[in-house]
């Protein structure tokens, strides 16, 4: 049966674990999310300007508290919700007849589907006013987090903090499949080859970030673009108008920024799962009493 950690524990794992990450890949998702909505800009030149014009603190981690807010509960979401899922799975619908028996691989995928479609909605109003943050110095302004949201809520109602939320249940749905999928490939391989779990737990991470962003990069492009639009071009749009603005640019429009989400990717997601399997590892004794992937 699936390992189940006592649930507070899930959740605190997941968001220190979140934490880490985010405190990595901030800076590199700022030039991400500046060069995907800024037309044609390098990310090189993007990187010299930010570094020039801005600094470090007010630059590279512009908006960063939202992201670790986000990161915390997207994480604690994204793990409790795969564990419980494949709780589930193995309870009422895989049914396995002996526990020794590895449950199917279909389920990581399936898991990790609704762990992505469960975060969709916590991370939705972060990464708008994260992404938001991020493009406002290019404007010449500079607003707080209380004032955003405030302009938001006044022009859009509650629910304009939720804009671009479909384009993240798409990225999300399909993105968190590929991750916890290939996670969990990557470190059953490694095991079989004797790999150190530790070891594996980098490396298995390292890869799932650079699937899960490389797959849905697009998406993930139109969702920056929705949320950003407003305050750029004081326009509010649809994933319809940006795929149309984004496609006459050509296909490569929907890949801006992808050589600096990889570099990002990798080390931040091999951070998030090291961290999580090691608080597991010496925190966290399954319910089950079975030990956890670190132990195997």
């Amino acid at each position: 049966m699936p390992n189940e950690l006592d649930p507070v524990r899930e959740v605190v794992f997941g968001a220190v674990a979140g934490m880490v990450g985010k405190l990595v890949e901030h800076p590199f998702d700022t030039i991400k999310v500046r060069v995907q909505t800024a037309g044609d800009a390098s990310t090189w030149s993007m990187i010299t300007d930010t570094w020039r014009n801005e600094g470090i603190v007010h630059g590279f981690y512009s908006g960063i508290r939202a992201p670790i807010v986000g990161a915390c509960l997207e994480n604690a979401i994204l793990f409790s919700s795969y564990n419980a899922a494949e709780v589930f799975l193995d309870k009422f619908v895989v049914k396995r007849e002996l526990e020794s028996q590895p449950m199917p691989f279909w389920t990581k995928i399936a898991s990790g589907a609704f762990a992505g479609f469960s975060a969709s909605f916590v991370l939705t109003p972060v990464e708008l006013v994260k992404c938001q943050l991020q493009v406002l110095n290019l404007t010449g302004k500079r607003e707080g987090y209380g004032s955003l949201i405030g302009s938001i809520v006044r022009q859009n109602g509650i629910q304009g903090l939720w804009h671009g939320l479909s384009s993240t249940i798409t990225r999300e749905v399909i993105g968190t499949a590929i991750w916890f999928g290939s996670y969990e490939y990557c470190t059953a391989k490694l095991q079989e080859r004797q790999v150190s779990p530790s070891t594996a737990s980098l490396i298995s991470g390292g890869v799932a970030g650079a699937l899960f962003n490389s797959s849905v990069f697009p998406v993930d492009t139109i969702k920056s673009n929705i949320q950003t639009y407003e305050v750029l071009h004081g326009q509010r749009v649809g994933a319809a108008f940006v795929a149309r603005k984004l496609a006459q640019r050509g296909i490569g429009a929907f890949y801006q920024g992808l050589g600096i989400t990889l570099v990002r990717a990798v080390p931040a997601n091999a951070l998030i799962f090291y961290t999580y399997e090691l608080l597991k590892r010496h925190f966290g004794p399954s319910v089950s009493g079975k030990p956890s992937a670190l132990d195997i």
